[in-house]
């Protein structure tokens, strides 16, 4: 089965998941220390890096079953009891966070309302994060019902460490091609 996802086909734990109301929106909120100090009162003088969070939000359309299991359900996804899984479960450590790999469906001779032709892909091709996770405190709304079932989701995403050797630090939360 495939389905079309906006621009992108989304995947999470190698499934499909299924068509989205409008894509996937991504947040990067990077955090600082401000510096300020008597010489200009409250006013930031500079600012300290203290790393970023990614997070993602989107809206499944009539999506794939399957693939919903392992993302509204990411401690105990094969059960059929509605539990919470044991506390102290690390999200990488243990392997409880899963890739979410975005892939562009546009290939091919674009034709813009002019009638001339534009791209001929979409940039970037993919999108891999292979350490995302349904984000902490955020309710997940079942719609269990005759209408349209949408089910909004907000990802967290953790970066990969840098090793110490290769001289770069921080860390990265995916790659694009």
């Amino acid at each position: 089965m495939s389905f079309v996802a906006g621009m992108y086909l989304i995947g999470y734990n190698s499934k499909v998941c299924g068509q989205t109301q409008e894509g996937i929106v991504f947040d990067r909120t990077m955090f600082k220390r401000l510096i300020t100090g008597d010489w200009m009162g409250q006013a930031a003088q500079d600012g300290i890096h203290l790393g970023m969070d990614l997070s993602s939000m989107l809206t499944f359309l009539e999506y794939d079953a399957a693939a919903m299991v392992d993302i509204i359900k990411p401690y105990n996804g094969s059960s059929t009891d509605i539990q919470t899984s044991y506390p102290g479960v690390l999200d990488v450590k243990h392997g409880v966070a899963k890739s979410l790999v975005l892939t562009s469906l546009l290939t091919g001779t674009i034709i813009n309302a002019n009638g001339g032709s534009g791209a001929s892909s979409i940039t970037p091709a993919t999108r891999t994060l292979p350490r995302t996770i349904l984000s902490e405190n955020y309710p997940v709304r079942e719609l269990f019902g005759a209408n349209l079932r949408d089910l909004p989701i907000k990802f967290r995403h953790y970066p990969s460490g840098r090793t110490q050797s290769s001289g770069e630090g921080g860390g990265v939360y995916g790659t694009e091609t």
